[in-house]
């Protein structure tokens, strides 16, 4: 039986309480009576810490920080923008079970029809991936670098934890880009208009005349003109720099960011983005792709919180779920000390799935 939740025990405690209080308003032996309140106070105290427990689920220390991190990523790879993502479910929680399948969808242009035709359904499509990967990304100090320094240790690790998770979204994207994934294409407009093969090859000069190429093949293709992107590796992204036609004042007024910071304005309708591990991310002889959203799906959850399992488990250190307002892109956030090295740890988990979307709205580039 616990002792503490006892009325009897209630009721003499508060009893206590009453005499300390009457004894100090009557002044009678103050020192007695300061004893009784001070015993009182001390065995509410003792009460409260029971209900408690040792351990509690403290704020997160670094959630500002995790949150510069996942702004960052987007910052730091903003190719992820130019792909359908799907971080929530249709009740808004970034929570799933692990193999779980869920539902991202792709938007489709609607068709314009005559007044007074039949109306038509929507073209969305619902695509399933399936969180098949279980991911960690954390960090340690040892007690000899965090006293060592002054330094803001924790915030210095945003960027870097940034690059490191924007680097391993893009490979996972990147990764599905096949000719198998992404075969000849049988739409009716590519038939039509001789644009099935959906492979450009091209081992260099990569210019504004190739991007006038793979532009020409997208529209015989029907892919529609909505947040077209394309993405070349290093080579890809430094002979499009140097080409004049593109960075040039009188022909781009956009491109002040391409010789100051190396960053290419919207081209031929394309925003054009870099990613120096293409080719080692997607295997062989892939330098490029171009495409629209709707093509590349990523989605991501947070497992599941283990105290469902055993309620009221102490834990301990800080969990927590940090969720980046824009994207929605969420992360469970652990934060402990190991106490036989007085380590500290901040990790982040999540899991994700990648598919395929529209196969039709994707054209590769390769250099072979």
């Amino acid at each position: 039986m616990n002792l503490m939740k006892s009325p009897l025990l209630k009721l003499a405690l508060l009893a206590l309480a009453v005499v300390a209080a009457v004894a100090i308003g009557i002044q009678i032996n103050v020192v007695v009576a300061v004893l009784l309140f001070g015993l009182a106070a001390n065995a509410l105290g003792r009460q409260r810490s029971v209900f408690l427990g040792i351990n509690t689920l403290g704020t997160l220390a670094t959630a500002t920080i995790v949150m510069e991190a996942l702004d960052l990523v987007f910052t730091k790879r903003p190719f992820l923008k130019n792909i359908s993502m799907g971080f929530t479910d249709k009740d808004g929680s970034p929570i799933a079970a692990y193999n779980q399948s869920v539902i991202t969808r792709t938007l489709a242009i609607p068709t314009v029809g005559n007044f007074g035709d039949a109306d038509a359904n929507t073209a969305d499509t619902d695509v399933a991936v399936t969180l098949n990967n279980f991911k960690q990304l954390s960090y340690s100090f040892t007690p000899v670098e965090y006293s060592s320094t002054n330094r803001d240790l924790v915030r210095e690790r945003a960027e870097p934890m940034a690059v490191a998770l924007g680097n391993y979204m893009v490979d996972a994207v990147a990764g599905l880009w096949t000719v198998g994934n992404f075969p000849v294409r049988t739409g009716a407009d590519a038939v039509a208009n001789g644009s099935t093969n959906n492979i450009t090859t091209l081992g260099a000069g990569w210019d504004y005349s190739h991007l006038l190429l793979v532009r020409a093949a997208l529209a015989k293709s029907g892919v529609p003109d909505y947040k077209r992107w394309y993405v070349g590796n290093a080579d890809v992204y430094a002979s499009m720099l140097s080409d004049l036609r593109i960075v040039a004042a009188l022909n781009n007024p956009n491109n002040q960011g391409a010789i100051e910071k190396g960053v290419l304005p919207r081209v031929a309708g394309l925003g054009i983005e870099e990613y120096p591990n293409l080719t080692s991310a997607a295997g062989g002889n892939l330098v490029g792709a171009c495409g629209t959203p709707d093509s590349t799906v990523y989605a991501a959850r947070v497992p599941r919180d283990p105290r469902e399992l055993i309620p009221g488990l102490p834990i301990p250190g800080n969990m927590g779920i940090v969720t980046h307002p824009a994207t929605g892109l969420s992360v469970m956030v652990l934060e402990y000390i190991t106490m036989s090295t007085l380590a500290i740890t901040t990790k982040l988990v999540w899991m994700y799935g990648v598919a395929k979307g529209n196969v039709n709205n994707l054209q590769l580039v390769k250099s072979a």
